[in-house]
């Protein structure tokens, strides 16, 4: 393993070791419905997290939420001991909060999720939203808006489809990109090259048919931002915020965690 790459795992392996611990890592038991957002959302806007948690009790009435990391990271850097034991341990919090429902907004959460976790349902926040509705008074909102989309590269087809229907809801014109790709985010966890996982960022950015990309993923949205000549904006800048991009900062999560049973 070369310099630049072992000192990127080291890095991943620090940020996820607090990403278990309780400083980042901690749970709002309110019902057996859990809603898990993964920690780049959380990371994004802490706002969001407890506005859809609040829309999801207004459909589905109890809901509490985990701050957790899937811990997917590990993973792709090829830790796959530490992985193994992260999610064992997410799997026993789970089935001690007696949770039998865990909603994600996170595909990669969703998938590992899925994957690992069999006591219980796992579903994605994407086609509950779809099939529940928003309020009537979002309802062509955006309408004018020329936007693309950045697909999570592992999302499934009936999360592709329900987003567009919310977007379609919200009024906005979809300009699709040619054909789905990774943003390049997996490409900086399984080389360790920041550089060379930057320009594949932009180029992708560059392959955007709209000015305005928008991301359902919150580290899609990240990398579609390296370059100020888009404007990058999560699906939830449209639902919970005024449509413009949020600020991302790590520190949120530390916010997040700390406002949990507040809220």
């Amino acid at each position: 393993m070369n310099t630049r790459k072992f000192l990127f795992n080291t890095a991943v392996k620090i940020t996820q070791f607090f990403a278990a611990t309780k400083i980042l890592k901690r749970a709002d038991i309110s019902g057996d419905i859990i809603f898990m957002p993964g920690c780049s959302l959380t990371s994004y806007n802490p706002e969001y997290i407890f506005l859809t948690r609040d829309y999801l009790r207004g459909k589905l009435g109890d809901c509490g939420i985990i701050t957790a990391c899937c811990s997917k990271p590990l993973k792709l850097i090829g830790d796959s001991k530490t992985f193994q034991l992260r999610i064992k341990n997410l799997i026993n919090e789970l089935d001690n909060m007696n949770a039998h429902t865990v909603i994600t907004a996170c595909q990669n959460c969703y998938n590992v999720m899925k994957l690992y976790d069999k006591n219980r349902k796992i579903l994605s926040l994407w086609p509950l939203m779809q099939k529940f509705g928003l309020p009537e008074s979002l309802k062509n909102k955006y309408s004018g808006l020329e936007a693309s989309i950045q697909d999570s590269c592992v999302s499934n087809h009936e999360i592709i489809k329900s987003v567009r229907e919310i977007l379609k809801f919200l009024g906005v014109n979809i300009k699709e990109f040619s054909q789905i790709k990774c943003c390049g985010g997996v490409k900086i966890l399984s080389t360790g090259n920041i550089k060379l996982s930057r320009e594949y960022m932009r180029q992708r950015a560059n392959e955007s048919p709209s000015q305005v990309i928008i991301s359902y993923c919150a580290s899609c949205r990240s990398a579609m931002s390296l370059d100020k000549k888009y404007k990058s904006i999560h699906l939830l800048d449209l639902i919970f915020g005024n449509g413009q991009p949020s600020k991302s900062n790590l520190l949120n999560r530390l916010i997040a965690a700390k406002n949990l049973n507040r809220r």
